[in-house]
């Protein structure tokens, strides 16, 4: 697995819970994640290595195109995937999902095989990394269907002003935020790590996960991420994000709270890195 940067010197030995993964591209030849089967047999028994039990693959698709091409490699690479995970990795949980840009404002998610293990939330992303006009509008929608969008890394989108108004207005809408573990490590640079550390700040993460892509320079660990927040004294809420969170989503069932991070001498620093540079 490799390696992610970490800042800080850890303060404790805690003990890592089971982690769950719920936005990984490791199904093979769908989209840019796992090139093939074997790539992707590797990446999984990387990550299982690593600690996590369960994990989510979720190939990219769009809004406007649900059931063309992408979805029909989805569905014929699926079967071998999962035999092959059963064989050799049987104590891994192997779930489907999608990530589904938003390229279009309408969303139709009846379809159970769209969302996460068929339970009422699903992955969405807003296009070309960009914060369209109206944004919130778009997830309400979702939300008025009876689902809940989980948005996915909204840390490295653009668009945002000073005070980063439309989280709230996301959070209000009824969707759920998951910060990339990659993003808090430095992956995307200081800029994306500074906005993903204002969020966790402000208590606006629901859930992180890896996006691992499957490639030799996409391969991030949720190992790496507990141990920067532990080591930091964050334990209880690495906990919420990295585990007990996105196994109360594969359940069907509303993450808790994770409530802001306390104003530690990190946080702040990087906080006011964030004000200088914008």
């Amino acid at each position: 697995m490799k390696s992610i940067h970490s800042f800080g010197q850890r303060r404790t030995q805690a003990t890592a819970p089971k982690f769950a993964d719920l936005h990984t591209h490791v199904l093979p030849g769908v989209d840019d994640g796992a090139p093939d089967l074997e790539a992707a047999l590797r990446t999984l028994q990387e990550l299982f290595d690593d600690g996590v039990s369960a994990v989510a693959a979720t190939p990219h698709l769009n809004a406007s195109n649900l059931n063309g091409t992408r979805r029909a490699r989805a569905d014929q690479a699926w079967p071998a995937l999962e035999a092959r995970v059963r064989e050799a990795i049987p104590k891994l949980e192997l779930y489907r999902g999608y990530e589904i840009q938003l390229d279009t404002p309408e969303l139709d998610l009846d379809d159970p095989g769209l969302r996460l293990a068929g339970s009422r939330f699903a992955l969405v992303e807003f296009y070309a990394f960009s914060i369209p006009e109206r944004s919130a509008d778009a997830l309400a929608r979702i939300v008025s269907g009876g689902y809940v969008p989980i948005l996915v890394h909204p840390e490295r989108y653009w668009g945002y002003d000073r005070s980063f108004a439309v989280m709230p207005e996301w959070r209000a809408a009824g969707a759920l935020i998951q910060v990339n573990g990659g993003s808090l490590l430095g992956e995307y640079g200081v800029h994306v790590r500074a906005i993903a550390h204002h969020f966790l700040r402000a208590g606006k993460v629901d859930l992180i996960a890896s996006d691992n892509h499957a490639r030799p320079n996409r391969n991030p660990s949720l190992r790496a991420v507990w141990d920067y927040l532990s080591g930091q004294g964050f334990e209880e809420q690495a906990r919420l994000l990295l585990a007990t969170n996105p196994r109360r989503i594969l359940r069907d069932e509303m993450p808790l709270s994770v409530g802001r991070f306390e104003s530690r001498g990190w946080l702040k620093r990087l906080g006011r890195a964030l004000q200088r540079g914008r």
